[in-house]
């Protein structure tokens, strides 16, 4: 007897997952969702369940004839399921949910999705027959969702600009914090030369350095030539 497929023992179900894209929500202004596919994977006995992309290589598969390799998705691993679900598929590929349209009633998003119709574009696009399927107000819908996507299409350009204000904001704050740290790092190696005068100062130098400082130097001249050539520095570096 062969052995046993362990993958019929286990449940795999395939899914559309919401995933916000959030290049396009950035650019439009409002949430937009894009519809990964993804196959739920239980075991049965077990509480656990893996989620992985249903493109995603779920292993290799060897040719036994010329024993070259071949990645094998979840899809593929997974057929039967994922042609059933392919068969009964939504066909809602990218869009805002209706949950973001403020215009909308609970009732009112729970009418459109009994009609398969689940985000605001496809609210937004619809016409002809199907549009005298919503019924009385249909139209008005479905210039709200218009005039909502128009609204945010105006608003996107702030939206972007205040992403990027607070992008400059975050880099400044680590720009100031950087510096107020150096800062501190240079007042505590200008402290140990405190109580050194003008002519230790020199000395100092001539001493670290084999050159003695030339010219009528002020004293923080002279301090930043001692931190300068400390000998730990000059090793450090």
């Amino acid at each position: 007897m062969p052995p046993r497929n362990p993958d019929e023992v286990l449940v795999a179900l395939f899914k559309n997952h919401a995933t916000p894209n959030e290049a396009r929500s950035l650019a439009e202004g409002r949430p937009i969702y894009d519809d990964v596919e993804v196959c739920e994977i239980r075991t049965p006995g077990s509480r656990d369940v893996k989620v992985f992309p249903a493109t995603a290589v779920s292993h290799w598969e060897i040719n036994p004839f010329d024993q070259s390799q071949r990645k094998v998705t979840y899809a593929e691993r997974f057929a039967h399921q994922y042609q059933q679900f392919k068969r009964h598929e939504v066909q809602t590929k990218s869009g805002t949910p209706l949950d973001y349209a403020p215009f909308l009633s609970e009732g009112k998003r729970a009418e459109l999705r009994a009609q398969n119709i689940y985000t605001v574009e496809a609210l937004a696009a619809i016409d002809g027959a199907e549009l005298k399927n919503l019924g009385t107000g249909g139209r008005e819908l479905k210039n709200a969702a218009v005039d909502y996507m128009a609204e945010a299409k105006k608003g996107a350009p702030n939206a972007q600009l205040q992403a990027e204000l607070e992008q400059l904001k975050a880099r400044n704050a680590i720009l100031e914090e950087d510096a107020a740290a150096h800062a501190q790092r240079e007042k505590n190696a200008e402290a140990e030369f405190d109580n050194m005068t003008i002519d230790g100062l020199r000395d100092y130098i001539t001493t670290n350095t084999g050159q003695a400082p030339i010219g009528s130097l002020n004293r923080k001249t002279l301090v930043r030539m001692a931190i300068n050539c400390k000998p730990a520095k000059a090793a450090a570096a």
